[in-house]
C-alpha cells in the first residue's frame, strides 16, 4: 500500500482532492509549514498544496531537495499557478485542478 501525505493549509483537505478519499492508500495530511517534515515517513509521495501559496511551496519543495530527501515531490496546482513552474522547485510531477 503506497503512503500519501498531503501538505497544505486547507481546513477540508478533502478539497484538495476530492479523488483522494476514494483511494485505498494511507493518505497523512500535515500543514504546509517546515516541521511537518519530520512526521513524514521517507517512502512516501509527498502532495503539496500550491493552490494559494506558490512561495510557501516552493519554499518547501525547496527544503525537502536540501534536506537529501529521496520522496516524490507532486505539486497540486491551478492553472495560474503553472506558469511559474520550472525545473527549479525540485518536483517530480504536478496536478492541475
Amino acid at each position: 500500500m503506497t503512503d500519501i501525505t498531503l501538505m497544505t493549509s486547507c481546513a477540508a483537505p478533502a478539497k484538495v482532492l476530492p479523488s483522494l478519499t476514494l483511494l485505498s492508500h494511507r493518505v497523512r495530511v500535515v500543514p504546509m509549514e517546515p516541521s511537518s517534515m519530520l512526521k513524514m515517513p521517507e517512502d512516501t509521495i509527498l502532495l503539496v498544496d500550491a493552490r494559494e501559496d506558490l512561495s510557501l511551496a516552493k519554499s518547501l519543495c525547496s527544503i525537502v531537495r536540501a534536506s537529501n530527501l529521496t520522496m516524490s515531490i507532486i505539486l497540486i496546482l491551478t492553472e495560474g499557478g503553472f506558469t511559474v513552474v520550472n525545473p527549479s522547485w525540485g518536483v517530480s510531477d504536478v496536478m492541475l485542478t
